[in-house]
């Protein structure tokens, strides 16, 4: 037999949605102390894979790295899963992540990394103009034994400000803070290149770690398979 539909009472209507918690506010980075460059910045292609792969040595020098090492302590890290998402690859580090516009503008302007990325000699490796920095900031911290399984990085869409001007990333960023050069800095944590999609020791082209070292490389579809050794101490 057919019966009526139950009137619903008010409290079983709402269809308000979950308000998102809002995200915490961007740290207070410390200040570029000394001013920032401190010797003129030198890029350097890898012989390897020159349109690929760039270095660029003492980007931050040792003592702005050591504040760095000791802010980074104190924000809230945490540490990935073991047993990735499908289709991700295998990392065990801890991570902080933060979308932070002004830091990576400060980052981008206040380093000279702007200035010398702009010089017409590397103009034809960035894939059209170079309008910044992704304000995506993240922070990783490899511990004994922990390491970056082979993976390829992502493309990603970025508005940049002020304009929200729609950008495309390209390359990838990498700034190392310790090293085996530093009394008590890391061992391992090489980051290693695989050129042929494959995971061969033989083909590895592998880039140590340097205190204050900027390691630029190429993501997107023209991403080398990358990796990390594992860390033989702590940094």
């Amino acid at each position: 037999m057919a019966k009526p539909k139950p009137k619903l009472r008010k409290s079983q209507t709402n269809n308000t949605k979950p308000s998102t918690p809002p995200k915490p506010p961007p740290p207070t980075w410390p200040p570029f102390k000394p001013p920032l460059p401190v010797i003129p910045l030198s890029p350097t292609p890898h012989p390897s894979f020159p349109d690929k792969i760039v270095l660029l040595p003492n980007f931050f020098p040792r003592s702005l790295c050591r504040s760095y090492v000791s802010f980074l302590r104190t924000l809230p890290l945490t540490t990935t899963p073991g047993r990735p998402r499908k289709g991700e690859a295998v990392r065990v580090n801890d991570r902080f992540q933060v979308d932070d516009p002004a830091f990576a503008e400060r980052l981008w302007a206040e380093t000279g990394l702007r200035d010398v990325l702009a010089q017409e000699e590397f103009a034809h490796l960035w894939g059209g103009q170079v309008m910044g920095l992704n304000p995506n900031i993240r922070v990783y911290r490899y511990s004994k034994s922990q390491f970056f399984d082979c993976h390829y990085d992502d493309s990603n869409p970025v508005a940049l400000p002020p304009n929200n001007t729609p950008c495309k990333t390209t390359w990838t960023l990498l700034l190392y803070l310790t090293s085996a050069s530093d009394p008590d800095g890391c061992i391992g944590g090489e980051t290693v290149f695989y050129p042929h999609d494959r995971q061969l020791e033989k083909e590895a082209v592998v880039v140590a770690p340097e205190t204050g070292l900027v390691l630029l490389h190429k993501h997107g579809n023209d991403c080398l398979l990358v990796s990390s050794y594992y860390l033989s101490r702590d940094g």
